[in-house]
């Protein structure tokens, strides 16, 4: 599975760090959003549509946003069963509604939340 994610953003490094910790398998391919050479590589993955709402994809090509990414990624990597009660309906609605809240104000919590992270323009997994 590849996951399109801000590396800009303090709160999505730190989720990418963390999984990446239980990625014993290596079944997950972390893409910076922000890399150079980004577009080249997918142009299929609209930069700012994924800015916006996370993005992942199956290694069978089928996409996967928001919570939905969230929910795969650590189902991969086998720490997902708290996560399987936020994609139940009506349970769903409001948690995706939560994570276009903290989708839209991201980098204000990263601020609030992990003030002296990623003081430069770019944040890096290996910090």
């Amino acid at each position: 599975m590849k996951i399109f994610y801000d590396g800009r953003c303090p709160l999505c490094v730190a989720e990418m760090k963390k999984l990446h910790q239980f990625d014993h398998h290596k079944k997950i391919m972390l893409i910076d959003l922000h890399d150079e050479n980004f577009a080249t590589h997918y142009p299929h993955i609209d930069k700012c549509k994924a800015l916006r709402i996370l993005h992942a994809q199956s290694d069978d090509g089928q996409i996967f946003l928001g919570l939905d990414a969230t929910y795969q990624a650590w189902k991969i990597v086998g720490k997902h069963r708290w996560l399987k009660v936020l994609r139940i309906r009506p349970i769903r609605w409001i948690a995706d509604g939560c994570y276009w809240l903290f989708a839209r104000n991201r980098m204000r919590l990263s601020h609030l939340l992990l003030p002296n992270r990623c003081q430069n323009q770019r944040c890096d997994l290996n910090d």
